[in-house]
Parts: structure tokens; C-alpha cells; sequence
């Protein structure tokens, strides 16, 4: 195995910066390795999300490299000690606010853990910012690099009242993003992180084929107490299983995401009439066996729910079909990483399906850049007014 120019440094004592933030599908698991391999892994760990355990695994044997790999539930329940070096994988799950609101027990853990034993460490991820500023200033922390947060919020959001024109929603004064953010957030990211884009590694890329298709949606009929977004955008999933058969039809495997549950089980029943079907939600027990089942499969649909799309490899699928979308962008962005890796990169037909507004606004804004909030979009279009007036009331 030889690795690409952008992994070589990690081969050779790297010392640049402990945040990696190279696009998906560019091999930053190759990286990890090679970091290790440099005298690291004596006794080091991995922090991964229990659907890549034995990938990593793999890939750590693969590389001649040594470490413990854990998920993050047997990071936090692990008796702690010092470590010779530490690589977390998916970082942005990490990246919940630590010194605003209740933060999460994932970040206190881990920041307790790198404040007290000051381990080598590696942050791994494609999108070191989920929906807010916050994300990053987290990451920054575990790498070393400490910024007052206070002075943090004074850069990236504004204090606004409830008597502002527009900000009427609000029932206190809240400090929110000021407009500007992610474009002065990248600027933050460029300078801190090590950035890698999957067209600079190799020397042509093939292109992404998109296509958007148009459903007929029975009309919405709503109740007294469900008549807000979520209801909306549910309602619009019905009748998507044809057309997606229809690209079965055309690609021996289809790479289908879904948002919502129940449409992925509705999905999964009326799809594995047509051919082999695998699932994998929330729910689902063993999420690394059965994405390697439909990897291995030569003919199949892959139902993936929408905010589950970091940590596999989907190469072996040349088309993606969006039949809905989640609200964040990293969502989408992580899904599109799963068909384009640098080891097996091939054209990509991706398909967008709508069923109504709702489909629309979500798309709309996820190409925007900007996590979705569907509480402020019903305000914001005077949704929850409008509803009982435009709609039957069954």
C-alpha cells in the first residue's frame, strides 16, 4: 500500500495541526494510521462511532499499527489514564458547546480527559462545524488551543431582544449567529485546521450527474394538534418508492437516504420487492453488518437514514438518491463523502426527490450552507398562523 502526497507527511514525524479536516473520501483514516505508526501506539486509542470499529481495526492491522479502538459509550465508561497518543474520529460528535447551555456528556468527557493528561492527539473530521459557531471553538479546545469564550462570542454572535423587529419569537434576550458567521467561521478553520479537498489529491475528478423529480402529493389534511412542519414534510414523503425503483432499474445499486423512520420502513417493505434491500436507522442493532452486506451485494438498494451518513465507504454505489434530506448540511455534505472515495472514485448520478414545499425549503436552504431550524421557518413564513386558514381541518 502506498500512500497519496497528502498522507506521506503523516509519515514523517507530522507536527502541523491536531485538527484534520480534509474532505471525505480523502483517507484520513490512512493519516491516523501513519501518525501512529510514528512512535504513537504504545498504547493509544481510537474513539470511533461503533459502525467503523472493525474498519478501523482493519485499518490499523493494514497499516502495521497498534492502538485500542473504542467507540465513544466505552470512552466514557473506560477507567481513565495516560495514553501515548489519542485519535478522535468524527470529531464534530464531540463538538457540542462546552462553556454555553448544558453542553453534552460526550464533550465534557473527553475535554476533562485532554485537560488532565494532555495527550498527543489527532481530531478527525470532514465537518469540524455542525450548525454553529460552538462547534469549533470545542475542537480548538481539545487541541491545545484555548479561546476565552466570551471573546469567541463577541466574534461570532450578536445579543438580540425580543422587541427587535423579526426576533419577536424570542422570549428573552438570546446572543444568536450573527449573519456573517460562516463565512468568518471558514476563515477560522482554514487557519487552525489542516484542509485537504478530494480535487487536490487526485488528477481528475469525475463529475456528480443531478436530477431532480417531481411527485404528486395527496393534499394535507390536518388536525388541531398536527398541523406544524414536521407534519408537513412527513406527509410529503408518500409515493417516492416508484421513482426510486425506477432508478433501480437503471443502476444495479441505489444508495437511497431517508430522513424519517417511518418513511424508511415504508421504503425498505415496498423496495425489497424489487430487489435485496438492506436498512440502516437508528433502530438498527448491527449498523457495520449490514453495511457490509449491501457493500458486498451486487445488486440491492441501501436505505440509509439521512443524519447517519459519516464513517462507511458507499464507493461500490454510483447513484444516491435523496429521497429526503435532513435539516443540517453537514448531513448531506457527510452523505455525498460516502460515494466518493479516493480509493474508487467513478462518475455519481445523484437524484433529488420532491414531494412539496417542505422538500424544497429543506434542499433550498441545505445549498444555502445553512442549518435547517423548521421552528424558525414556520415562524418566518407565518406557517403555524396560516395553517388553519389554508388547510382542512379533518
Amino acid at each position: 500500500m502506498i500512500p497519496f502526497t497528502h498522507q506521506k507527511k503523516f509519515a514523517k514525524g507530522y507536527c502541523g495541526s491536531r485538527i484534520v479536516a480534509h474532505e471525505g473520501g480523502t483517507g484520513k483514516t490512512v493519516c491516523a494510521c501513519l501518525w501512529l505508526h510514528d512512535g504513537r501506539d504504545d498504547d493509544a486509542i481510537v474513539i470511533c462511532p461503533k459502525r467503523v470499529v472493525k474498519k478501523w481495526q482493519k485499518a490499523l492491522k493494514d497499516w502495521g499499527t497498534k492502538a485500542e479502538v473504542v467507540t465513544p459509550d466505552e470512552f466514557k465508561k473506560m477507567e481513565k489514564r495516560e495514553v501515548s497518543a489519542l485519535v478522535v474520529d468524527e470529531a464534530d460528535e464531540f463538538a457540542a458547546p462546552l462553556f454555553v447551555g448544558d453542553g453534552s456528556a460526550r464533550s465534557k468527557v473527553l475535554y476533562n480527559f485532554v485537560k488532565d493528561y494532555n495527550p498527543d492527539i489527532l481530531l478527525l473530521s470532514a465537518t469540524p462545524v455542525r450548525s454553529t459557531p460552538w462547534n469549533l471553538h470545542t475542537i480548538l479546545c481539545y487541541a491545545g488551543i484555548y479561546i476565552p469564550w466570551k471573546e469567541f462570542r463577541a466574534e461570532f454572535f450578536e445579543l438580540r431582544y425580543p422587541e427587535e423587529r423579526g426576533f419577536g419569537y424570542l422570549q428573552h434576550p438570546s446572543w444568536l449567529p450573527k449573519r456573517d458567521w460562516r463565512t468568518k467561521i471558514r476563515e477560522w478553520e482554514e487557519r487552525y485546521c489542516d484542509i485537504v479537498l478530494l480535487q487536490d489529491c487526485v488528477n481528475e475528478l469525475p463529475p456528480i450527474i443531478s436530477e431532480s423529480i417531481e411527485v404528486k402529493t395527496p393534499e394535507f389534511i390536518i388536525t388541531e394538534d398536527d398541523y406544524g412542519f414536521h407534519a408537513r414534510h412527513k406527509w410529503e414523503q408518500q409515493n417516492k418508492a416508484k421513482e426510486i425503483i425506477a432508478k433501480g432499474r437503471q443502476f444495479r445499486k441505489v444508495l437511497v437516504v431517508a430522513q424519517y423512520t417511518e418513511q424508511i420502513e415504508d421504503l425498505a417493505e415496498k423496495l425489497s420487492k424489487d430487489k435485496p434491500t438492506f436498512v440502516v436507522h437508528g433502530k438498527t442493532k448491527d449498523q457495520e453488518a449490514e453495511l457490509q452486506a449491501a457493500t458486498v451485494a451486487e445488486d440491492c438498494y441501501l436505505i440509509v437514514q439521512a443524519s447517519i451518513g459519516a464513517g462507511f465507504d458507499g464507493n461500490t454505489f454510483s447513484c444516491i438518491v435523496f429521497a429526503s434530506m435532513s435539516y443540517a448540511v453537514r448531513d448531506f455534505v457527510q452523505m455525498m463523502f460516502r460515494v466518493r472515495r479516493i480509493h474508487d472514485l467513478h462518475p455519481v448520478y445523484q437524484v433529488f426527490i420532491f414531494g412539496g414545499e417542505c422538500d424544497h425549503a429543506v434542499y433550498e436552504n441545505v445549498q444555502l450552507g445553512k442549518d435547517f431550524v423548521p421552528s424558525e421557518w414556520d415562524r418566518k413564513i407565518g406557517f403555524i398562523e396560516k395553517e388553519r386558514s389554508a388547510y382542512k381541518v379533518g
